[in-house]
C-alpha cells in the first residue's frame, strides 16, 4: 500500500502558491511569524523531553557526530552563501 505524506504535498502546494505571488504580503508575513512560533514550540518540546541520563547513556560518540554534522552544515551553508553571492554579484 502506498502511504502518501500529506504534509509534504501540502508544503509543496503552499510553496507553489506563494511563488505565484497571489497571496497578500500581510498574510505571508503573519504565516511566517506563526510558522516560526510553531517551530520554536516544537524545538522546546523536544528539548524539554530530553533527559540528561539518556545523553550520558548514549556516550560521547553521538555528541561528537552531532557536533561534526553541525559544523559541516554551518561551514557548508557559509560556503554556498559566499559562492552564490560572488557568482550573482
Amino acid at each position: 500500500k502506498l502511504v502518501i505524506p500529506w504534509i509534504a504535498l501540502i508544503f509543496v502546494a503552499l510553496a507553489g502558491l506563494n511563488s505565484l505571488k497571489q497571496v497578500p504580503p500581510a498574510l505571508v508575513s503573519a504565516l511566517i511569524k506563526l510558522d516560526t512560533l510553531l517551530l520554536e514550540m516544537a524545538m522546546a518540546a523536544l528539548g524539554l523531553s530530553t533527559r540528561w541520563r539518556s545523553i550520558r547513556q548514549a556516550g560521547i560518540r553521538p555528541l561528537l557526530l552531532a557536533a561534526t554534522l553541525f559544523a559541516c552544515l554551518v561551514l557548508g551553508g557559509a560556503a554556498v552563501n559566499l559562492g552564490l553571492s560572488r557568482l550573482l554579484g
